[in-house]
C-alpha cells in the first residue's frame, strides 16, 4: 500500500504542477513572514542577553566617607547573590574614566575648582537578578547603609527591548497565521479539484473494493508534501535574504548590522518552518478529504 501511496502522490504532484506550485507558494509566503519576524526576534534576543549581562548598579558614596564605612559597604556586597562582581571606583578613577569615554570634554572638569566625581561602588548584576525589581531592591538596601549618598541604574531601555522582542514574535505569528489560513484553504481547494478531476478513476477503485484509506491516502500525502515544499522554499528564501544582507551591509539598517551582529536562525527553529509547512499542508488535505464522500 505504501508503494501505491507514494507513487500516486508523485504522479498527482507532477500532473497538477501549476496549481500545486501556487499552493506551495502561498504557504511559502506565510512562513516567510513568520521567518522574518522570528529572525528579527532571535537577534533582538541576543542583544537583550548581551546588554543584560552589562546591567550595573552604581552606589555613590558621600564626600569624605570614612574608610570603615566604605569597607562596610563592600562587606555588605560579599556573598550577595545579586552581585556578580563589584569594585570601588575612586573619584580620580571616575575622572579618568570620564576623560576616556568623552575625549572631547576631557578639559571640562579641569575648569572646576575640585573633582566633580564622587567615589562609587560599581556592581555588575548577576544572571537571574537583572530584572528591574531585583535591581531596585538591591539599590534600596544599599541606600540605607552608612556612607551611601545615592544609587543609579538605567533599565527602562532593556525592558523596552524585551517588549520589542515579544512584539516581533507576536506580529510574526499573527501575520503568518492569517496568510497561513489562506494557504491551508488554497491547498484544500487544490486537493479537492484533483479528486474531482480523477472521479472516474476513483470510482473504478471503489468498485473493485479499494478502501477509503487506500483511495485518499495519496491525496493526503500530496498535500503534506506541498506544505513541506512551501516551508523549505520559505527557509531557502529567508536564508538567501540573510546572506545577501550580510554580504551587503550597506543594504541593511546599520543598527541591525553592527549592534545585532545578526546571525541566522538556529537549526531547531529553521526546521520548525518546514514542519509548520508540512502541518499546514496536512491540515489542508484533511480539510478537503473530510468533505469528500467515497
Amino acid at each position: 500500500m505504501l508503494r501505491h501511496v507514494f507513487r500516486e502522490a508523485l504522479v498527482n504532484l507532477w500532473r497538477n504542477r501549476f496549481m500545486n506550485l501556487l499552493a506551495s507558494a502561498t504557504i511559502a509566503v506565510s512562513l516567510l513572514l513568520v521567518g522574518i519576524f522570528l529572525l528579527l526576534a532571535h537577534n533582538l534576543s541576543r542583544v537583550v542577553e548581551d546588554l543584560g549581562s552589562q546591567v550595573t548598579l552604581s552606589v555613590y558614596l558621600k564626600a569624605e566617607t570614612p574608610a570603615a564605612e566604605r569597607e562596610g559597604i563592600l562587606a555588605a556586597l560579599r556573598g550577595r547573590p545579586e552581585a556578580a562582581a563589584f569594585e570601588f571606583v575612586s573619584p580620580e578613577a571616575a575622572l579618568e574614566k570620564f576623560r576616556k569615554l568623552f575625549p572631547a570634554l576631557r578639559e571640562v572638569p579641569g575648569a572646576l575648582d575640585e573633582n566633580p566625581f564622587p567615589a562609587s561602588v560599581e556592581i555588575r548584576m548577576a544572571e537571574g537578578h537583572r530584572d528591574p525589581e531585583s535591581v531596585r531592591r538591591l539599590a534600596g538596601e544599599m541606600e540605607r547603609l552608612p556612607g551611601v549618598d545615592d544609587t543609579a541604574f538605567d533599565l527602562p531601555w532593556v525592558s523596552r527591548l524585551r517588549d520589542l522582542v515579544t512584539l516581533a514574535r507576536a506580529a510574526g505569528y499573527f501575520l503568518g497565521g492569517v496568510v497561513g489560513l489562506a494557504a491551508i484553504l488554497t491547498i484544500a481547494s487544490v486537493i479537492r479539484m484533483t479528486i474531482y478531476s480523477r472521479q472516474q478513476e476513483i470510482e473504478i477503485l471503489r468498485l473493485v473494493g479499494a478502501t477509503r484509506t487506500f483511495i485518499l491516502a495519496p491525496f493526503l500525502l500530496e498535500s503534506s508534501v506541498l506544505g513541506a515544499l512551501g516551508g523549505g522554499f520559505a527557509l531557502a528564501v529567508l536564508q538567501g535574504i540573510y546572506r545577501y544582507l550580510a554580504r551587503n551591509p550597506g543594504k541593511m539598517v546599520s543598527l541591525f548590522h553592527s549592534l545585532l551582529s545578526a546571525s541566522f536562525l538556529p537549526p531547531s527553529i529553521s526546521w520548525l518552518l518546514v514542519l509548520l509547512g508540512f502541518a499546514a499542508g496536512a491540515l489542508g488535505g484533511l480539510l478537503s478529504l473530510r468533505k469528500i464522500s467515497i
